[in-house]
């Protein structure tokens, strides 16, 4: 829920930009990009040069995967579609094309090229609706790319969810908070308005968090900062419901594939593909009411469009979200709904396969969120009731919000059949407008002056620049030894440049309290690779490593009233060489089921403290050091019951060292590394279709985050529980299909329960502590689908519970008012989707 403001200030270096390496990883690409296309061309013909093969007749299963080993060539299927299906076999000298069509002659399987260049096997549609439906359908087989290759979810050895974007929008999620709600153990500290505190199993040390636990893609690109500048650790990318395919959550550390800031989790934002085959689109309609507040609105389009067939497309996508607000203002800047405004998104993906090896995506990605006030509530910390009216603040200022989001990626790839090689560039521009209202605390200082004060807001701009490239090359799976191998260039820019001005009463004009600017600037470059090893077809072995290397400068300049006469001037530099490790070991039980172990390591990188002319040496050092963490995991992972029982569960134990915290001098906060928690826990997941009629699901996390050294700088003592993640959070659902008029049709029910939390630590001042009760949501779900488009309806919060998600102190003069994020009064949305 943290707002956004200056911390410390710095000179502007606004004229320094990424010009010495954005046209070397650009040009680098699109050269890359070139010199393969030649490549491509100069192989054209031998695509279709005979080769020798040898494959026995039998099972599909077998034979495609010698097939594989013989040719070179990359297939993607389902285990279901060939299970039980039997091949006369190929032997002879043939193109690769020719030996597949012989190997699948006589089946009802079809071949075509996948998004990615790889050759797809798939059961024709008449083939699936000869299929008898009287039994039960098993359950969808999801594929993920976790682990930077195209895999079953339940063969990675680690825990992923995964939550499509149908799902989502049938049950009204427009945002990251209600993404994640349905996410035991995954927390976002904000009313779902804007911003906050992206969390995953328990790995928070609160309100005061710099640098973000969690990494944050879209695809293959990275978002956000990596250092603590330019409020990197509040604000993690938001996406809309722009052409979303999925979202992947990887709980656990993922140093060595995703790097920095992914200590305790990635979270992935997978959108749609362009299709070379199939002109396609869908216009989505949609209104929605919230208790006590505003309607909203909604529409979005998709439209692909096939350039050559099999060989180039185009994709488009558009939305505009109207949120009709359900917060009041009381004070000077009173008004009805303040929370209210707007998200618009764009989209445009090219893709681009000249040749079977060869596979271009080009993506452009523009957001644009605009609030007119947050949506927080004015509630008396001793009884958790409002101070006033529900859901309303007294506010002397507005506190209006804007975030300006770009995102840009390049992704060039190259199958040379042993192994496949990407080059992988990104750009990303963030800004991010920000007023927070903070009349009440200075009115008593202006008081004892004599200064009548109208209103003192605090105005900041941040802005997050960062440049990426990616080389990664991939071998083949399939074969006894399996590996990756990646370069990493990673260049950074923020700035966070705000003041606090006392405005007056009576025409008195407005006094500088304080000006605040500050720069940052984050270099990394890092080299990293796993392998996999096959031992048996039934037990592997999976090792990585990543070696990075990161510099950083820092800078800051504060002038005002409550600085002083002069100026306070700071500046900063660090350097650091952290190494994360991977150790992974999986045996299967069955064909259907394995266990897995998996132990690895993360950290957030450190950081130069900007010391001022009077700052104590001994409390405060030059630089802070990364803290870092070890995770232990056990897990079970299974497709039971004919498949129609899917079934993941896991135990962890982190530990976490040298825990970044803050710590004060003077005036000023600066960071040091002190205290270690342990973090102990389990989840499970579970996924039951009985029938064509029935599915149920439920997830549950139960965590127990603990400091085991005392953390001076929050003032906890070892044994304190780490804030705002609950004991015990469970979700469980429902949903019946079923036809109406012969047109399919749903409805479903869910619950979330979220256990009682503590904002802060037992006995501390800086962080106080308060019990956040428990609080359990209903929500429901309907549609039916008919020949032309698709109608669907939910309601959110059926029962209208008020829940704290979240709360802040110290933002009012008053000791008993404490600022809180609640959950999302009852909402009531109504969908109408008409696809082409």
């Amino acid at each position: 829920m943290n707002r956004i403001a200056p911390r410390t200030g710095l000179p502007s270096k606004k004229k320094r930009t990424f010009g010495a390496l954005r046209p070397w990883v650009i040009g680098g690409a699109w050269a890359l990009s070139s010199a393969m296309a030649a490549q491509a061309q100069a192989q054209v013909q031998t695509q279709a040069t005979p080769q020798g093969f040898d494959v026995s007749g039998g099972d599909l299963k077998t034979a495609l995967d010698a097939y594989i080993a013989q040719g070179g060539v990359q297939l993607l299927y389902k285990v279901d579609d060939v299970k039980g299906v039997a091949t006369r076999g190929v032997k002879g000298a043939l193109s690769p094309q020719d030996a597949l069509a012989r190997l699948l002659e006589g089946t009802s399987l079809q071949t075509r090229r996948g998004e990615d260049g790889a050759v797809v096997i798939y059961t024709a549609a008449t083939a699936a609706k000869s299929q008898p439906d009287e039994t039960p359908q098993s359950l969808d087989s999801v594929t993920v790319t976790a682990t930077r290759r195209r895999e079953p979810v339940r063969e990675v050895p680690m825990q992923v969810n995964v939550m499509k974007a149908q799902t989502l929008e049938r049950a009204g999620a427009k945002n990251l908070a209600d993404y994640v709600a349905e996410q035991p153990g995954v927390n976002l500290t904000s009313s779902g308005s804007v911003g906050g505190i992206l969390t995953m199993r328990g790995l928070t040390t609160g309100p005061v968090q710099g640098i973000a636990t969690v990494g944050v893609y879209v695809d293959d690109v990275a978002t956000g900062l990596s250092s603590a500048g330019a409020s990197s650790g509040i604000t993690p990318m938001d996406m809309g419901m722009l052409d979303l395919s999925h979202i992947e959550v990887l709980r656990g550390p993922q140093g060595t594939l995703y790097g920095a800031g992914a200590m305790s989790g990635v979270l992935k934002y997978v959108t749609n593909q362009p299709d070379t085959m199939e002109f396609a689109g869908s216009v989505r309609f949609g209104t929605s009411w919230t208790q006590g507040g505003g309607p909203g609105f909604t529409t979005g389009a998709v439209l692909n469009v096939p350039l050559k067939e099999d060989v180039a497309a185009i994709r488009f996508a558009a939305f505009t979200d109207q949120i009709g607000g359900s917060y009041d203002a009381t004070g000077l800047a009173r008004g009805r709904n303040i929370d209210r405004g707007h998200t618009d998104g764009g989209r445009v993906s090219l893709l681009l396969t000249p040749t079977r090896e060869l596979t271009v995506r080009l993506t452009g990605t523009v957001q644009d969120v605009h609030r007119k006030g947050l949506g927080f509530e004015d509630m008396d910390r001793r009884t958790l009731r409002p101070w006033g009216r529900e859901r309303t603040r007294d506010l002397a200022a507005g506190e209006s919000y804007r975030n300006l989001s770009q995102l840009f990626g390049l992704d060039v790839e190259y199958d040379f059949g042993w192994a496949r090689l990407n080059s992988i560039t990104s750009a990303q521009d963030v800004k991010i407008n920000n007023v927070v209202d903070v009349t009440s605390r200075y009115a008593p200082l202006m008081g004892a002056l004599r200064l009548p004060l109208a209103s003192a807001p605090i105005t900041s701009t941040v802005e997050q620049h960062r440049i990426s490239q990616e080389f990664r090359l991939t071998s083949r799976s399939g074969t006894t030894f399996e590996w990756l191998a990646g370069l990493y260039l990673n260049r950074e820019r923020g700035s966070n440049n705000g003041s606090l001005d006392a405005n007056l009463a009576a025409g008195l004009g407005s006094i500088g309290l304080l000006s605040s600017t500050q720069s940052s600037r984050y270099r990394e470059e890092a080299v990293y690779g796993n392998a996999t090893w096959n031992v048996t077809p039934a037990f592997s072995l999976t090792g990585g490593v990543r070696l990075a290397r990161n510099h950083q400068e820092y800078a800051s300049r504060q002038t005002g009233r409550l600085v002083g006469p002069v100026a306070a001037d700071a500046a900063g530099t660090s350097s650091e060489s952290p190494t994360t490790y991977l150790a992974a070991a999986r045996y299967l039980l069955s064909d259907t089921s394995n266990v897995y172990f998996r132990a690895a390591s993360g950290y957030r990188p450190g950081g130069p403290n900007v010391l001022k002319a009077d700052t104590d040496r001994r409390v405060v050092q030059p630089t802070y050091d990364s803290d870092s963490l070890w995770s232990y995991e056990l897990g079970y992972k299974a497709d039971l019951l004919d498949r129609t029982l899917s079934l993941e569960a896991a135990l962890y134990d982190i530990e976490w060292s040298g825990v970044q915290q803050p710590t004060r001098s003077g005036a000023f906060t600066f960071v040091t590394n002190a205290g270690a928690a342990r973090i102990k826990g389990g989840e499970l997941t579970l996924n039951w279709k009985p029938s064509k009629e029935w599915r149920f699901t439920a997830n549950a996390a139960a965590v127990d985050a603990r400091l085991t050294e005392d953390a001076k700088g929050l003032e906890a003592k070892a044994g304190t529980r780490l804030p705002q993640t609950p004991r015990f959070a469970a979700t469980l659902g429902v949903t019946r299909n079923f036809s109406i008029a012969e047109h399919p049709a749903y409805v479903g029910i869910s619950a979330r329960y979220t256990g009682k939390r503590d904002a802060g630590y037992r006995g501390s001042s800086v962080i106080p502590s308060m019990t956040m009760p428990a609080y359990t949501l209903v929500d429901l779900q309907a549609g039916i689908d008919f020949k032309r488009f698709s109608v669907s309806a939910y309601v959110r919060n059926l029962a209208n519970k008020r829940g704290i998600v979240s709360v802040e102190l110290g933002l009012t003069g008053n000791p008993n008012i404490v600022t809180a994020a609640l959950a999302q009064s009852r909402t009531i949305g109504f969908n109408v989707n008409v696809p082409f």
